[in-house]
């Protein structure tokens, strides 16, 4: 069974930015998905074809909303957009590079309980990552382990499932990548004891468009301190 939570919505939000080459194949992944109640993609203005990816995947379908932005905004910005329309329910981010796959979810899904979120743990960091990406995924791990009292493997995962109660109201203030650890150090901070389930992962390289690079790499230990000891 795809759905082990029935009585949740799941909502997937898509920030997408230049990813022409990817927008249509994952896009049309996820909404393959019977697990997949609502696919909210962000669309922050590009300078390639991905508007016009985005408009032949989800022709036809129901379960997609897109939200247009004039400008380039951020990766953080583009999820607070896809979260006001999230009232209730189960929420999990969904980069639209194809470095993740959604036919994972189940994995996810089928974990999840009123108690913990779920982190998609990149079992192994295939593909083509870069030694200072893995670097610093272990770095930022063991900081938010030992800052938040978690015991996670990889922090830095994109696959981050949560039910929007665990928020307590709180919204999400990151503009841009740092929205992926505030999501964590929020449900963190909020009480909740994070788990993890193995999920697969194929990096790309700065060539095919990988975005995230070592000045975000830094700004992420300075951020997870920052926000431990304040309100």
């Amino acid at each position: 069974v795809d759905h082990m939570y029935k009585d949740k919505t799941l909502n997937v939000i898509m920030p997408v930015y230049n990813e022409g080459k990817t927008a249509y194949s994952i896009i049309t992944r996820v909404l393959s998905q019977r697990s997949v109640d609502r696919l909210i993609i962000v669309y922050d203005k590009s300078t390639d074809n991905t508007l016009a990816e985005i408009k032949r995947a989800i022709t036809g379908s129901k379960k997609a909303v897109l939200i247009y932005s004039d400008k380039k905004l951020g990766k953080g910005h583009a999820v607070k957009e896809g979260m006001k329309g999230v009232k209730k329910g189960l929420v999990l981010i969904q980069d639209a590079d194809e470095e993740y796959y959604p036919e994972d979810y189940h994995k996810l899904l089928e974990a999840f309980d009123k108690r913990h979120p779920v982190f998609g743990r990149r079992a192994e960091y295939l593909g083509h990552s870069y030694m200072l990406g893995i670097a610093a995924a272990r770095v930022h791990t063991i900081l938010f382990n030992i800052l938040y009292g978690q015991s996670l493997k990889d922090i830095n995962t994109c696959y981050k499932l949560f039910d929007v109660s665990m928020l307590n109201g709180m919204k999400f203030k990151e503009e841009g990548w740092a929205i992926d650890h505030e999501i964590a150090t929020r449900l963190a901070k909020n009480g909740y004891n994070i788990i993890e389930v193995p999920i697969r992962y194929k990096g790309r390289t700065f060539e095919e468009g990988k975005k995230v690079g070592p000045k975000a790499a830094l700004e992420d230990v300075v951020y997870l301190i920052k926000v431990r000891f304040t309100k």
